[in-house]
Order: structure tokens, then sequence, then C-alpha cells
């Protein structure tokens, strides 16, 4: 089997969207461990600033064809000055382990996602000789038939 990361079912986009489920069944299950001091502070600090930051920071490595590890450290970078944030503004603990994991996990959950947007968009317009988009986030090897103006039935 040859390796093709634009498939739909590529770990590099089944991975951030498992994170992603798990995430917000803690969030649930444990609101206060993964959360911090408040709702509304998760909410504007973590969700909205930092899933916005983490999203354009996936679309500008993606975009300078970086690769993943810059996502990562870029990741815990971006999760270390939310942290600060929820700190700084609400109070909340600086270094609470499990807290800060799971800020991580969600940043680059979302970076990742972020990221293979651009990636595809890249894949599909820039080689879009040889592949086709194949879902909002995935693409596809183009068929001969395909590439001759044919669609196959």
């Amino acid at each position: 089997m040859t390796r093709d990361p634009g498939r739909s079912s590529s770990p590099l986009l089944l991975g951030p969207l498992a994170v992603l489920v798990t995430f917000a069944l803690a969030v649930v299950l444990w609101p206060q461990t993964v959360m911090g001091t408040s709702l509304g502070d998760f909410l504007l600090v973590s969700l909205v600033l930092g899933g916005g930051a983490a999203w354009l920071t996936g679309k500008a490595v993606a975009r300078a064809w970086g690769p993943l590890f810059h996502l990562a450290l870029y990741c815990v970078l971006l999760a270390a000055a939310v942290r600060f944030c929820h700190f700084a503004l609400f109070g909340d603990e600086l270094f609470a382990p499990v807290t800060s994991v799971a800020e991580v996990l969600f940043l680059a959950a979302v970076a990742a996602l972020g990221f293979r947007s651009v990636r595809k968009r890249q894949m599909s317009v820039q080689y879009g000789w040889m592949f086709v988009p194949a879902g909002p986030l995935s693409w596809r090897r183009q068929d001969s038939a395909d590439a001759d103006g044919l669609k196959a039935p």
C-alpha cells in the first residue's frame, strides 16, 4: 500500500478529530479539571482566542510548506501563552498539569485541522493536474479519466 496523506482516513485528519471529541467529552465529564476557573473564561480565552490563533497558526505553517514538527512547537508556545492569559486575567493556576496538557492537545488539534485545510487547497490547486479535492479536508490522486476531462459514471 502506498502512502497517501491526503486520504480521508489519514491519521493526520482522524487524529485531531479524535482529540477534539475526547476533549469535548473531558469538558463534559470533568469540567473543573479541564476548564479551570469558569466557563466564560474557558470559552473566551481557550476556545475563541486560543482556538482562533491555533487555526491561523496551522494555516500559516501550511502556507510556508513547513513541517508538522514546527506546528507542534508553535502549539506548545501558544498553549503557554493561553495558560498565562488564564493566570493573569482570571487568577487560574499557571502550571496546572492536566489543564496544560489538555490545552496543548486542544490547540494542536485545531492547528492541525487549519494546516490540513490549507494543505488540501495547495495540493488541489497547485498540483491540480495530479490531485483533486475529495472532501472538506482531504484530496485524492486524479484518475486518468478525470485528467482527460471525462468523468467516469
